[in-house]
Protein backbone atom coordinates (compact mmCIF):
# COMPACT_ATOMS: atom_id res chain seq x y z
CA UNK A 1 0.00 0.00 0.00
CA UNK A 2 1.31 3.45 -0.36
CA UNK A 3 0.55 6.65 1.77
CA UNK A 4 -2.80 7.60 0.35
CA UNK A 5 -3.96 3.83 0.10
CA UNK A 6 -3.05 3.69 3.91
CA UNK A 7 -5.46 6.76 4.81
CA UNK A 8 -8.27 5.83 2.86
CA UNK A 9 -8.45 2.04 4.59
CA UNK A 10 -8.03 4.21 7.69
CA UNK A 11 -10.68 6.24 7.13
CA UNK A 12 -13.26 3.76 6.16
CA UNK A 13 -12.23 1.74 9.02
CA UNK A 14 -12.40 4.42 11.15
CA UNK A 15 -15.91 5.59 9.64
CA UNK A 16 -14.57 8.55 8.48
CA UNK A 17 -15.14 8.33 4.79
CA UNK A 18 -18.89 6.82 5.30
CA UNK A 19 -21.15 7.62 7.90
CA UNK A 20 -22.18 3.95 8.56
CA UNK A 21 -23.03 4.10 11.89
CA UNK A 22 -26.44 4.29 12.88
CA UNK A 23 -26.38 4.49 16.99
CA UNK A 24 -24.08 5.86 19.55
CA UNK A 25 -23.67 2.28 21.40
CA UNK A 26 -22.44 0.35 17.94
CA UNK A 27 -19.34 3.60 16.98
CA UNK A 28 -18.19 2.72 21.08
CA UNK A 29 -18.33 -1.29 20.40
CA UNK A 30 -16.59 -0.72 17.17
CA UNK A 31 -13.53 1.13 18.41
CA UNK A 32 -13.81 -0.92 21.59
CA UNK A 33 -12.25 2.06 23.60
CA UNK A 34 -12.87 5.98 23.10
CA UNK A 35 -10.63 8.66 24.40
CA UNK A 36 -12.66 10.51 26.72
CA UNK A 37 -11.05 13.17 29.00
CA UNK A 38 -12.46 16.00 26.81
CA UNK A 39 -16.19 14.94 27.55
CA UNK A 40 -18.11 17.72 25.06
CA UNK A 41 -15.20 16.38 22.81
CA UNK A 42 -16.12 12.67 23.35
CA UNK A 43 -19.40 13.12 22.39
CA UNK A 44 -18.32 14.94 18.95
CA UNK A 45 -16.12 11.93 18.24
CA UNK A 46 -18.94 9.87 18.39
CA UNK A 47 -21.43 12.41 16.40
CA UNK A 48 -19.19 12.89 13.79
CA UNK A 49 -19.67 9.41 12.99
CA UNK A 50 -23.39 8.85 12.96
CA UNK A 51 -25.85 9.44 10.13
CA UNK A 52 -27.66 11.57 12.77
CA UNK A 53 -26.07 12.72 14.87
CA UNK A 54 -27.76 13.34 18.23
CA UNK A 55 -25.87 14.33 21.69
CA UNK A 56 -29.25 14.06 23.89
CA UNK A 57 -29.24 10.49 22.75
CA UNK A 58 -25.73 9.75 23.39
CA UNK A 59 -25.41 11.65 27.34
CA UNK A 60 -28.45 9.29 27.55
CA UNK A 61 -26.52 6.16 26.90
CA UNK A 62 -23.79 7.50 29.31
CA UNK A 63 -25.69 8.80 32.28
CA UNK A 64 -28.01 5.16 32.05
CA UNK A 65 -24.73 2.93 31.79
CA UNK A 66 -25.24 1.67 28.36
CA UNK A 67 -21.86 3.62 27.79
CA UNK A 68 -19.30 3.47 30.42
CA UNK A 69 -16.90 6.35 30.98
CA UNK A 70 -13.94 5.15 33.26
CA UNK A 71 -10.20 5.18 33.07
CA UNK A 72 -8.89 1.99 31.22
CA UNK A 73 -6.22 1.25 28.82
CA UNK A 74 -3.61 3.83 29.87
CA UNK A 75 -4.81 6.02 33.13
CA UNK A 76 -7.19 8.54 31.32
CA UNK A 77 -10.83 8.36 30.26
CA UNK A 78 -12.20 6.65 27.90
CA UNK A 79 -15.89 5.25 26.41
CA UNK A 80 -16.40 1.74 26.57
CA UNK A 81 -19.46 -0.73 25.60
CA UNK A 82 -20.75 -1.87 28.59
CA UNK A 83 -20.77 -5.46 27.25
CA UNK A 84 -16.68 -4.69 26.87
CA UNK A 85 -16.09 -3.17 30.17
CA UNK A 86 -15.45 -6.10 32.62
CA UNK A 87 -13.36 -8.06 30.47
CA UNK A 88 -11.20 -5.04 29.47
CA UNK A 89 -10.59 -3.82 32.55
CA UNK A 90 -9.69 -7.03 33.65
CA UNK A 91 -6.98 -7.30 30.94
CA UNK A 92 -5.84 -3.38 31.71
CA UNK A 93 -6.04 -2.73 35.25
CA UNK A 94 -2.58 -4.44 36.26
CA UNK A 95 -0.85 -1.80 33.36
CA UNK A 96 -3.15 0.83 34.59
CA UNK A 97 -1.71 0.43 38.34
CA UNK A 98 1.36 -0.01 37.33
CA UNK A 99 1.19 3.50 35.51
CA UNK A 100 -0.11 4.93 38.36
CA UNK A 101 2.54 3.84 40.77
CA UNK A 102 4.41 6.86 40.98
CA UNK A 103 1.82 9.32 41.65
CA UNK A 104 0.38 6.87 43.99
CA UNK A 105 3.39 6.71 46.04
CA UNK A 106 3.68 10.64 45.91
CA UNK A 107 0.30 10.92 47.36
CA UNK A 108 0.40 8.23 49.85
CA UNK A 109 -1.77 6.05 48.61
CA UNK A 110 -1.33 2.20 49.42
CA UNK A 111 -3.16 -1.09 49.40
CA UNK A 112 -4.42 -0.50 53.09
CA UNK A 113 -5.20 3.21 52.58
CA UNK A 114 -7.55 2.40 49.54
CA UNK A 115 -9.10 -0.47 51.34
CA UNK A 116 -9.58 1.87 54.72
CA UNK A 117 -10.96 4.41 51.97
CA UNK A 118 -13.08 2.25 49.87
CA UNK A 119 -14.75 0.60 53.83
CA UNK A 120 -15.98 4.41 54.33
CA UNK A 121 -17.31 4.73 50.13
CA UNK A 122 -19.21 1.30 50.47
CA UNK A 123 -21.10 2.59 53.21
CA UNK A 124 -22.06 5.46 52.05
CA UNK A 125 -23.34 4.04 48.76
CA UNK A 126 -25.89 1.89 50.94
CA UNK A 127 -27.88 4.54 51.65
CA UNK A 128 -27.16 6.30 48.02
CA UNK A 129 -26.97 5.76 44.45
CA UNK A 130 -24.69 7.91 43.18
CA UNK A 131 -22.20 9.97 44.67
CA UNK A 132 -20.29 12.87 43.27
CA UNK A 133 -16.65 13.23 43.77
CA UNK A 134 -17.10 15.79 46.44
CA UNK A 135 -19.39 13.61 48.31
CA UNK A 136 -16.81 10.95 48.02
CA UNK A 137 -14.42 13.17 50.05
CA UNK A 138 -16.81 14.78 52.32
CA UNK A 139 -17.92 11.28 53.75
CA UNK A 140 -13.89 10.08 53.81
CA UNK A 141 -13.43 13.28 56.07
CA UNK A 142 -16.64 13.10 58.35
CA UNK A 143 -14.69 9.80 58.90
CA UNK A 144 -11.80 11.51 59.91
CA UNK A 145 -9.51 10.28 56.67
CA UNK A 146 -9.14 13.69 55.19
CA UNK A 147 -7.88 13.77 51.50
CA UNK A 148 -6.87 16.09 49.58
CA UNK A 149 -8.01 16.52 45.84
CA UNK A 150 -5.55 14.70 43.75
CA UNK A 151 -5.06 11.91 46.55
CA UNK A 152 -9.04 11.44 46.10
CA UNK A 153 -9.03 11.40 42.32
CA UNK A 154 -6.69 8.82 42.63
CA UNK A 155 -8.62 6.80 45.35
CA UNK A 156 -11.19 6.80 42.87
CA UNK A 157 -9.50 5.84 40.29
CA UNK A 158 -8.38 2.93 41.44
CA UNK A 159 -11.65 2.02 42.60
CA UNK A 160 -12.26 1.85 38.98
CA UNK A 161 -9.22 0.10 37.80
CA UNK A 162 -10.96 -2.06 40.76
CA UNK A 163 -14.32 -2.64 38.98
CA UNK A 164 -15.73 -0.73 42.21
CA UNK A 165 -17.28 2.56 40.77
CA UNK A 166 -18.31 3.69 37.71
CA UNK A 167 -19.95 6.60 36.18
CA UNK A 168 -23.48 7.69 37.12
CA UNK A 169 -26.27 9.29 35.85
CA UNK A 170 -24.46 12.34 34.57
CA UNK A 171 -21.37 13.76 34.42
CA UNK A 172 -18.75 13.88 37.63
CA UNK A 173 -21.37 11.22 39.55
CA UNK A 174 -20.37 7.74 40.52
CA UNK A 175 -22.01 4.28 41.04
CA UNK A 176 -21.27 1.08 42.24
CA UNK A 177 -19.79 -0.74 39.37
CA UNK A 178 -22.06 -3.97 40.27
CA UNK A 179 -25.44 -2.22 40.20
CA UNK A 180 -24.59 -0.89 36.77
CA UNK A 181 -22.82 -3.65 35.16
CA UNK A 182 -24.38 -6.66 33.99
CA UNK A 183 -22.28 -10.05 34.78
CA UNK A 184 -20.10 -11.69 32.19
CA UNK A 185 -17.89 -15.13 31.93
CA UNK A 186 -14.62 -14.77 32.74
CA UNK A 187 -12.28 -15.17 29.73
CA UNK A 188 -8.60 -15.81 29.77
CA UNK A 189 -6.13 -13.04 29.14
CA UNK A 190 -4.51 -14.68 26.41
CA UNK A 191 -8.35 -14.51 24.86
CA UNK A 192 -8.41 -10.72 25.68
CA UNK A 193 -5.39 -9.58 23.95
CA UNK A 194 -6.76 -11.27 21.29
CA UNK A 195 -10.53 -9.60 21.00
CA UNK A 196 -8.11 -6.07 21.71
CA UNK A 197 -6.18 -6.87 18.99
CA UNK A 198 -9.04 -7.64 16.55
CA UNK A 199 -11.37 -4.45 18.02
CA UNK A 200 -7.99 -2.02 17.25
CA UNK A 201 -7.18 -3.74 13.82
CA UNK A 202 -10.31 -3.48 12.65
CA UNK A 203 -11.13 0.00 13.80
CA UNK A 204 -7.59 1.73 13.32
CA UNK A 205 -5.87 -0.31 11.06
CA UNK A 206 -3.62 -0.17 8.99
CA UNK A 207 -1.27 -0.15 12.29
CA UNK A 208 1.77 -1.22 13.48
CA UNK A 209 2.75 -3.28 16.49
CA UNK A 210 4.04 -0.02 18.29
CA UNK A 211 0.85 1.83 17.65
CA UNK A 212 -1.40 -0.98 19.14
CA UNK A 213 1.07 -0.85 22.04
CA UNK A 214 0.76 2.41 22.82
CA UNK A 215 -3.17 2.36 22.42
CA UNK A 216 -3.62 -0.16 24.58
CA UNK A 217 -1.21 -0.14 27.47
CA UNK A 218 -0.14 -3.27 27.35
CA UNK A 219 3.34 -4.43 26.96
CA UNK A 220 5.23 -5.31 24.16
CA UNK A 221 5.48 -9.27 24.07
CA UNK A 222 1.40 -9.32 25.44
CA UNK A 223 1.03 -7.21 21.76
CA UNK A 224 2.86 -9.57 19.46
CA UNK A 225 0.39 -12.70 21.31
CA UNK A 226 -2.63 -10.61 19.49
CA UNK A 227 -1.17 -9.92 16.24
CA UNK A 228 0.39 -13.72 16.15
CA UNK A 229 -2.98 -15.22 17.33
CA UNK A 230 -4.65 -13.27 14.48
CA UNK A 231 -2.32 -14.09 12.08
CA UNK A 232 -4.20 -16.09 9.20
CA UNK A 233 -6.25 -13.20 9.33
CA UNK A 234 -4.57 -9.85 9.52
CA UNK A 235 -2.74 -8.93 6.07
CA UNK A 236 0.53 -6.81 6.41
CA UNK A 237 2.96 -4.72 4.22
CA UNK A 238 6.10 -2.45 4.86
CA UNK A 239 5.92 1.17 3.90
CA UNK A 240 8.48 3.85 4.90
CA UNK A 241 10.12 0.80 7.00
CA UNK A 242 7.05 -0.01 9.01
CA UNK A 243 5.29 -2.82 9.19
CA UNK A 244 1.38 -2.45 8.93
CA UNK A 245 -1.35 -4.38 9.86
CA UNK A 246 -4.92 -4.60 8.74
CA UNK A 247 -8.05 -7.03 8.00
CA UNK A 248 -9.49 -7.62 4.40
CA UNK A 249 -12.15 -5.38 4.02
CA UNK A 250 -15.04 -7.09 2.61
CA UNK A 251 -16.94 -3.96 1.20
CA UNK A 252 -15.67 -1.48 -1.02
CA UNK A 253 -13.53 0.79 0.14
CA UNK A 254 -14.65 4.78 -0.89
CA UNK A 255 -12.55 6.36 -3.01
CA UNK A 256 -13.79 10.08 -2.61
CA UNK A 257 -12.22 12.31 0.07
CA UNK A 258 -13.28 12.89 3.46
CA UNK A 259 -14.27 15.71 5.34
CA UNK A 260 -14.61 16.24 9.45
CA UNK A 261 -13.74 18.72 12.45
CA UNK A 262 -12.20 16.24 14.52
CA UNK A 263 -12.05 16.98 18.30
CA UNK A 264 -9.03 17.03 20.64
CA UNK A 265 -8.24 13.38 21.33
CA UNK A 266 -10.08 11.59 18.47
CA UNK A 267 -9.28 7.95 17.84
CA UNK A 268 -8.10 8.88 14.13
CA UNK A 269 -5.04 11.17 15.89
CA UNK A 270 -4.48 9.44 19.27
CA UNK A 271 -4.76 5.58 17.97
CA UNK A 272 -1.23 5.53 16.72
CA UNK A 273 1.73 6.56 17.89
CA UNK A 274 4.86 5.78 15.26
CA UNK A 275 2.03 5.47 12.58
CA UNK A 276 0.13 8.79 13.59
CA UNK A 277 2.41 11.47 11.31
CA UNK A 278 1.33 9.36 7.74
CA UNK A 279 -1.83 11.50 8.18
CA UNK A 280 -0.05 14.81 8.07
CA UNK A 281 0.65 16.78 4.90
CA UNK A 282 4.74 17.12 3.89
CA UNK A 283 5.51 20.14 5.23
CA UNK A 284 3.75 20.32 8.27
CA UNK A 285 5.23 20.03 11.42
CA UNK A 286 2.96 17.36 14.22
CA UNK A 287 3.74 20.25 17.16
CA UNK A 288 1.20 22.97 14.87
CA UNK A 289 -1.38 20.26 15.21
CA UNK A 290 -0.88 19.53 19.15
CA UNK A 291 0.98 16.31 17.71
CA UNK A 292 -2.58 15.80 16.51
CA UNK A 293 -3.70 15.42 19.95
CA UNK A 294 -4.27 18.02 22.17
CA UNK A 295 -5.71 20.03 19.06
CA UNK A 296 -9.10 19.45 17.25
CA UNK A 297 -7.95 19.03 14.16
CA UNK A 298 -9.19 20.03 10.00
CA UNK A 299 -10.00 16.91 7.88
CA UNK A 300 -10.56 18.09 4.09
CA UNK A 301 -9.92 16.34 1.15
CA UNK A 302 -8.17 13.40 3.50
CA UNK A 303 -5.27 15.42 4.95
CA UNK A 304 -5.25 17.59 7.94
CA UNK A 305 -4.84 20.77 7.04
CA UNK A 306 -5.05 22.92 10.23
CA UNK A 307 -6.91 23.32 13.51
CA UNK A 308 -10.22 25.05 15.27
CA UNK A 309 -12.12 25.72 17.87
CA UNK A 310 -15.50 26.30 19.19
CA UNK A 311 -16.55 30.48 19.01
CA UNK A 312 -19.17 32.64 20.15
CA UNK A 313 -22.82 32.01 19.23
CA UNK A 314 -22.31 28.41 17.05
CA UNK A 315 -19.34 29.55 15.15
CA UNK A 316 -15.92 27.78 14.11
CA UNK A 317 -12.43 29.48 13.96
CA UNK A 318 -10.05 27.79 11.89
CA UNK A 319 -6.59 27.82 11.32
CA UNK A 320 -5.29 26.44 8.50
CA UNK A 321 -1.58 25.25 7.55
CA UNK A 322 -2.23 25.69 3.85
CA UNK A 323 -2.06 29.88 2.14
CA UNK A 324 -5.47 29.61 1.12
CA UNK A 325 -7.80 29.53 4.60
CA UNK A 326 -10.79 30.74 2.43
CA UNK A 327 -10.70 27.71 0.30
CA UNK A 328 -10.52 25.01 3.49
CA UNK A 329 -13.80 27.18 5.13
CA UNK A 330 -15.84 26.38 2.13
CA UNK A 331 -14.35 22.46 1.96
CA UNK A 332 -15.62 22.00 5.67
CA UNK A 333 -19.12 24.28 5.37
CA UNK A 334 -21.18 21.57 6.14
CA UNK A 335 -19.32 19.82 8.51
CA UNK A 336 -18.92 23.34 10.72
CA UNK A 337 -23.08 23.43 10.38
CA UNK A 338 -22.78 19.58 11.54
CA UNK A 339 -21.27 20.40 14.64
CA UNK A 340 -22.73 23.75 15.10
CA UNK A 341 -26.30 22.01 15.31
CA UNK A 342 -24.69 18.65 17.57
CA UNK A 343 -23.22 20.89 19.97
CA UNK A 344 -25.84 23.85 20.76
Amino acid sequence: MNRDEIIQLRLFNQGLSDNYFNNPEEIVAHFGAMQAQDYSMSLWAIGLRMQNPDKTAIEKLINTGKIIRTHILRPTWHLVHQKDIRWMMQLSAPNVKKATQYIDKKQGLTDELFLKAWKIIEQEFSSNEFLTKEEIVSCLSNQQMVVSHLLATQIIMRAEVEMLLCNGNKKNVYALFDNRIPTANAISKQEAIVKLAQLYFKSRGPATLKDFVWWSGLGMNDAKIGITELDNQLRSFTYDTLKYYHFEVENNIPKHPSFALLPCYDEYTVGYSEGRNIVLPAGVDSAETGNGIFKPTILSENELVGTWRKGKKNTVEIQSFLDDKSSVEKTIKEDIEKFCKFIC
